[in-house]
């Protein structure tokens, strides 16, 4: 697992291009995907420190990402926060941010602005 890594998943381009750029603008190494299916075949190969998760997507597939983390074996080392603008209930160990949202906020909920500050075990901020 690389700390600074973050893996998007959401198919809404324009939110994605902007995660990305914002999260690479301050040193992160992002990998955006745009659906479950991708999400999950690169969590197959490598764990992110951070997962920015969409539930509503074309395919559906936001939901079945998220039910899949506990079984992957680095889940213990993750941070995941669902990203959506459903208003959902997430499990305990995941975060969440409505959309829209403002790029600050993000970070906030990151609990980090620069990839260096991140610890190796993230906690989320969810209740």
């Amino acid at each position: 697992m690389r700390t600074n890594r973050i893996l998007i998943v959401d198919d809404e381009d324009d939110i994605r291009a902007l995660m990305q750029s914002a999260l690479e603008r301050r040193g992160f190494e992002v990998v955006a995907v745009s659906s479950g299916a991708e999400a999950i075949a690169y969590l197959a190969r490598d764990t992110p420190s951070i997962i920015l998760l969409d539930l509503e997507m074309d395919d559906g597939s936001g939901w079945t990402v998220l039910s899949a983390l506990p079984k992957h074996p680095g889940f213990k080392t993750m941070k995941v926060i669902v990203v959506s603008g459903l208003q959902a209930t997430v499990p305990s160990w995941a975060g969440f941010i409505r959309k829209p949202f403002r790029i600050d906020a993000l970070m906030e909920h990151l609990g980090t602005a620069t990839p260096a500050a991140a610890p190796e075990r993230l906690k989320s901020s969810a209740g």
